[in-house]
């Protein structure tokens, strides 16, 4: 079921109420009444009587008792409890008997409505209903049910409300008139409709600075994250170039080794080599030695030797000598030499190991093309990139992926809020619309009324819808001409009080058939209009009370009124001091 279908319903179940209708009046200690019941019936109900008498107090009292709190008759409503009294009692009796096997107020199960209120000089008041305490909460609830604001001057007007009617704002009119047809619904849900609206637009703005908050923080964090995956993949280069740096170091240390190696297998051979060469000259020697030997024993012995060629052998022994002398040297030379390879070879080993075993604890073996310095100069250039890179979050992966999240579940709700914003947008249009369309269909209606009814004073009347695309500015203008003037718009400077009453009356009795109360009542409408014109008001009252069967009017005046057969007629009179109350058959 849509808006308008709901709404239609409310009107239909509002107006089955009216078949009901105030049976009875009772004022306890109320003013100028000390008790008195008042019987009223549907359809025309005529309270009249001299003035002072407590005609009026009847009206006062039925909205007091409905829960009226502001009254013009006393600054606070224990004032209107009747002198030298403690407390007051108001009650209003609904008529709610079965017709047709229906009854008028369909979800109360009792023959009667029974609202009362009571008011103590303490200030204290409260309500009971069908003997049943209830707030005042619950009897404005109930009363909506059945179409009644006792604050609303269309429903229950008092003396000199019609013109403080047509004194109102144009505004005001409108509500008045809304909440008297029972449509204050549609307002209500176009005011409930707009504090969504701002609720969700509220949504929105928040979604909107928290979505750019989010997307900053994603920023950051991305950022931060960045920065750290820049550093972890300079890093992971620097670790490659250290594994490479530390092999090449390695593989160094092994070139060296090796060299060391060679050269000591080389000193090895030139060391065989000397030995064979210094035999030779040892072995040269002692030969010359053993040929110079046996020349010299033979020259001992007194032989004839030849000593030609004993120079020569002598210069060949001392050069050969010689020689054996230089090798020897060499071979010692030779000799150190292996022994400082040797140490050197083990210093070499003993630091190969180290590095070796440095090298295996960062990883397994690289090939390696460059030297070690050259590797170090490729450590030394990421470091500085590392380092250049400042302070970096190691939990930014974690935090960016968070963020990153955030902020897609904050777009998310925000488009869902967008979404949301656009239907509520549609909704308070929607059921602006249905205001809209309501007021222009119950002013089409009411107008040709309002127009005719002032025909029969010799006036023509407008009425005038402004503002309606915002509910808060809309109002309502009554505009009213006399004699052949051109309908303007009612006020007080241009129309004279009686043009007023007239006007206003007009309206109100254009209006009847639209109201949802189950009675309206109006005191003193007359005392300002002239004889033929209050004449005419009366007779359109009493038509349309007749016309509108089921709605029930109760009209106070204290002038005489020609009146019919089925007009109940309330008679005040104060007979010392006290309100007494007669019906007149």
């Amino acid at each position: 079921m849509d808006l308008e279908e709901r709404a239609a319903g409310s009107l239909k179940e509002a107006a089955r109420t009216r078949g009901t209708y105030i049976r009875e009046v009772i004022l306890e200690n109320f003013m100028s009444h000390e008790y008195s019941r008042i019987p009223l019936s549907p359809g025309m109900n005529l309270v009249t009587g001299p003035n002072g008498s407590g005609k009026s107090s009847i009206l006062l009292g039925i909205a007091v008792a409905l829960g009226q709190t502001y009254t013009e008759r006393a600054e606070k409503l224990s004032d209107l409890i009747r002198r030298g009294e403690k407390a007051a009692r108001a009650t209003v009796v609904f008529d709610n008997r079965e017709m047709d096997g229906k009854r008028p107020i369909p979800w109360l199960n009792a023959d009667q409505l029974v609202i009362t209120r009571y008011l103590k000089k303490t200030g204290e008041y409260w309500h009971y209903v069908n003997n049943r305490l209830k707030t005042k909460a619950e009897v404005d609830h109930l009363l909506r049910r059945l179409g009644v604001n006792p604050n609303n001057m269309l429903i229950i007007m008092h003396q000199n409300m019609i013109e403080e009617f047509a004194a109102k704002n144009n505004i005001e009119k409108l509500k008045m008139v809304e909440d008297a047809v029972g449509a204050s619904q549609f307002r209500q849900r176009i005011i409930e409709a707009e504090a969504k609206l701002r609720d969700i637009q509220t949504q929105e703005k928040t979604l909107k600075r928290a979505l750019e908050e989010a997307k900053a923080a994603v920023e950051y964090w991305r950022e931060q994250y960045e920065k750290m995956m820049t550093k972890r993949k300079l890093e992971e280069e620097k670790r490659r170039l250290e594994l490479e740096y530390v092999w090449a170091v390695v593989s160094e240390a092994e070139s060296s080794l090796r060299k060391i190696q060679e050269r000591i297998e080389a000193l090895k051979i030139e060391e065989k080599r000397l030995l064979g060469e210094l035999e030779f000259h040892e072995s040269e020697v002692n030969e010359i030695k053993g040929e110079l030997i046996e020349l010299i024993n033979a020259i001992k012995r007194g032989e004839l030797v030849n000593l030609e060629g004993f120079e020569k052998k002598l210069d060949i022994l001392l050069e050969e000598k010689g020689l054996s002398e230089v090798t020897k040297f060499k071979l010692k030379l030779n000799e150190e030499e292996k022994k400082r390879l040797s140490y050197e070879l083990r210093r070499v080993e003993k630091e190969l190991s180290e590095k070796y075993r440095d090298a295996v604890a960062l990883g397994e073996r690289v090939e390696v093309g460059r030297k070690p310095s050259e590797v170090l100069e490729d450590v030394k250039t990421i470091s500085l990139k590392i380092a250049s890179l400042g302070d970096v979050l190691e939990e930014s992966e974690d935090m960016y992926l968070i963020a990153d999240s955030r902020y897609r579940e904050t777009e998310l709700r925000s488009k869902e809020v967008e979404e949301n914003l656009k239907k509520a947008l549609e909704e308070v249009e929607y059921r602006k619309e249905l205001w809209r369309k309501f007021l222009r269909n119950l002013i089409d209606e009411v107008e040709p009324q309002f127009d005719s009814i002032l025909s029969i004073v010799d006036g023509r009347g407008k009425i005038v819808l402004r503002n309606l695309e915002d509910p808060e500015r809309a109002s309502l203008e009554l505009h009213v001409g006399f004699r052949g003037a051109d309908p303007v718009i009612l006020d007080a400077q241009t129309h004279s009080g009686g043009e007023r009453i007239v006007g206003t009356l007009a309206f109100l009795l254009a209006l009847q058939r639209h109201v949802k109360s189950p009675f309206r009542a109006v005191d003193e409408f007359d005392v300002h209009l002239d004889p033929l014109n209050r004449e005419r008001m009366i007779k359109l009252i009493l038509n349309i009370a007749k016309r509108e069967f089921g709605t029930q009017y109760i009209v106070i005046t204290p002038g005489r009124i020609p009146v019919e057969e089925d007009v109940n007629v309330i008679l005040v009179q104060n007979i010392g001091g006290k309100s007494a109350i007669g019906r007149i058959a």
